[in-house]
């Protein structure tokens, strides 16, 4: 719908308002004292002098009622208008800071990356519109942070994870911005060594991953897809890979208990 059709709509809307009051202010002032008196009280007929005061004093109170009603409809109105200015500066806000926090994601200062996963998380919190937005982001920006194979260096073998990708798995891992029943993507990344221990990576594809060596005590990964993913070595004991999809995978050397929970019919 276009501006003017808008305006014409609340225009005439005003109008039709304005007119609903004034013919039942009239009404107040002429029909309704007359009606509601009656030509007697009680079967007693009343003079001219006690009808017309008895007219006025309905008169009176029917206006001052409408007086009071009018109040709380203006009272209501400006309820109504302080919400929606409220909404407009909220919504602004929420925009301005998704903004930043995509500007502090590209940063070449890694605490500045690190601020703008944390500010990520708390826009998710604050708005829910923002969710499947903020969950794409994060896990795009591990993918790209720490690629297996890597594009250059050692990677989390030699150094451990960087902070802003520890920060970004970790709010991944509260799920603040993942609707139920969504799927994290995180394929072809390099978590070697990565302390992952009792973080919840329910339904997180982590398709020819690398994760030699990671701890993985306790950790969440059901329904998890480890799919031709290294396992080399890590630490699973106690952790759920119930109903996660293992098959290739390497899982040579890995550490396991008797809390670890397999896929239904898998036998390491």
């Amino acid at each position: 719908m276009s501006l003017w059709p808008r305006r014409w709509t609340v225009l005439i809307g005003v109008v039709v308002a304005v007119l609903m009051v004034c013919g039942v202010v009239l009404a107040c002032a002429t029909v309704f004292p007359a009606w509601l008196v009656g030509p007697d009280v009680g079967g007693t007929a009343l003079t001219r002098v006690d009808r017309l005061k008895a007219e006025n004093d309905v008169r009176s109170g029917l206006l001052q009622s409408m007086v009071g009603f009018l109040a709380l409809g203006g009272v209501a109105l400006g309820a109504a208008a302080t919400l929606r200015q409220i909404r407009v500066n909220r919504e602004g806000n929420t925009i301005g800071l998704f903004a930043k926090s995509i500007d502090q994601l590209a940063s070449q200062d890694i605490s500045v990356r690190q601020g703008g996963v944390y500010a990520m998380e708390l826009l998710s919190g604050l708005d829910r519109g923002y969710r499947p937005a903020v969950h794409a982001l994060l896990t795009a920006f591990v993918c790209k942070r720490v690629p297996w194979p890597p594009a250059g260096g050692t990677g989390a073998a030699a150094v451990g994870l960087p902070d802003d990708v520890s920060a970004a798995l970790a709010a991944l891992s509260r799920r603040e911005m993942i609707t139920e029943g969504d799927t994290s993507e995180l394929e072809y990344v390099d978590l070697r060594g990565a302390d992952l221990a009792g973080m919840n990576f329910r339904r997180t594809c982590f398709l020819g991953s690398n994760l030699a060596g990671a701890k993985l005590a306790g950790a969440n990964l059901t329904q998890a897809t480890l799919a031709q993913v290294t396992l080399r070595g890590s630490d699973l004991s106690g952790a759920d890979l119930t109903g996660a999809d293992l098959e290739g995978a390497d899982l040579d050397g890995v550490v396991s208990s008797a809390a670890t929970k397999w896929p239904a019919g898998f036998r390491p």
